[in-house]
């Protein structure tokens, strides 16, 4: 059977990640998260950290002037990009990077994962061994740095339900979110979002 590409984008502390390789295992397709940031070092020759930081950095940029920095990070984008494109060119589920803008057109269920905000705070504090002292404000911090990001490279509202194909709040349950974005691709007739 013929899974449509699944792009997740989620919250921080949402466990969008998890529920993304647990759709992976289901369905039996490659998974891509973080490999997508080891092939962009690779293929650009920056840092792994580099990389990784060009989102974070995307929310604090406010020279209009085109800068040696904003070059590198339109570099890095364009070149996850490219590596977005190549994995997609069979099933499989892509965590982040605004896969689901950069696979526009093709056949994928773009997903967003949210949580409310408490039950957010208490997964990084447990699950994500995070040592700040002020939990809360890392996790509206990261979820700033995704929106702005997401908002800068595409045309689209990041965390807006007219985004996606499919919203779910993982505080149903893990194994509960996985099942409906399984249940949505072994289902799936073609996008309607553009």
């Amino acid at each position: 059977m013929g899974y449509p590409i699944i792009t997740v984008s989620r919250q921080y502390g949402s466990a969008g990640r998890d529920v993304a390789r647990k759709v992976a295992e289901e369905l039996k397709i490659p998974y891509y998260d973080k490999e997508v940031i080891s092939m962009t070092a690779a293929q650009t020759g920056f840092s792994e950290e580099v990389v990784r930081n060009e989102e974070r950095k995307r929310s604090v940029l406010s020279n209009p002037l085109f800068s040696l920095t904003q070059m590198i990070d339109v570099q890095v984008f364009m070149t996850q990009s490219e590596i977005i494109q190549q994995l997609a060119v069979q099933p499989c589920v892509i965590v982040g990077r605004c896969a689901d803008y950069v696979l526009r057109g093709q056949d994928i269920l773009s997903v967003f994962i949210n949580a409310p905000l408490p039950d957010r705070i208490e997964r990084v504090k447990t699950f994500y061994n995070r040592k700040e002292r002020d939990i809360r404000a890392l996790v509206l911090r990261t979820d700033k740095e995704r929106k702005a990001y997401y908002e800068y490279y595409t045309d689209k509202n990041w965390g807006d339900s007219g985004s996606y194909d499919l919203m779910i709040n993982s505080s149903i349950g893990l194994d509960l979110a996985k099942d409906l974005i399984v249940l949505a691709a072994r289902n799936w007739h073609g996008s309607q979002i553009k």
